[in-house]
């Protein structure tokens, strides 16, 4: 049996019900008797939150899902070569060491590198993207599918369960789709929002 939350939510819920059980099946109650029921079911309750804080923590990811586009790698070959080095470097880092599909580095309106599972069409940040860069504020959108405005996102990979949304400075930002829904960990997001200083770092020297 896998460990997860909704095991220890289980398990939780059948130590409670036996003890009420025992309880009822009980034909003498004394102190000793009250006592060990009233731990019992304490104990049964805490490890039935357990649970419910263990799922919150560790969310179960969706399904991959067969996204539709080619697997390429495009950029824009007017950018500096130190630019172009680092975008290389971390794009290739994310889609290997996470659960990543596709990543897209749009600058000033410019979308200067397109990698992983990637469309075609021309993507221009919507409103989503765009309150993301005003805010200075990374964006998880952990399912699309519950997201009214999945739309602006169709230019960049069709279809994709899950984005992160990375502002870079006020006016560039990074698009991360992942394979599934809740499919990035907290991990995943710092280290991707310290990449996005790194790159924000050599934009400003150009």
């Amino acid at each position: 049996m896998k460990f997860n939350g909704k095991n220890i939510i289980v398990i939780g819920i059948i130590l409670f019900t036996f003890q009420l059980v025992n309880f009822v099946s009980i034909k003498e109650i004394n102190p000793e008797i009250e006592r060990a029921q009233v731990l019992a079911a304490i104990s049964s309750v805490v490890i039935t939150l357990i649970g419910l804080l263990f799922e919150r923590i560790n969310p179960v990811s969706g399904k991959k899902v067969n996204l539709e586009g080619e697997n390429n790698f495009v950029f824009d070959k007017n950018q500096s070569s130190v630019l172009l080095e680092e975008l290389a470097w971390g794009s290739e880092t994310i889609l290997t060491a996470t659960a990543a599909a596709s990543i897209l580095v749009n600058v000033k309106g410019n979308n200067i590198l397109k990698r992983g599972i990637i469309s075609n069409d021309l993507f221009i940040p919507g409103e989503t993207c765009k309150r993301s860069m005003k805010d200075m504020k990374l964006i998880s959108l952990v399912n699309t599918n519950f997201y009214p405005g999945k739309n602006e996102f169709d230019s960049f990979c069709r279809d994709i369960p899950s984005v992160l949304i990375v502002p870079i400075n006020k006016d560039s930002l990074i698009l991360i789709g992942g394979w599934s829904t809740r499919c990035f960990t907290k991990s995943d997001e710092k280290w991707i929002k310290n990449w996005s200083k790194r790159v924000s770092s050599i934009l400003d020297k150009n």
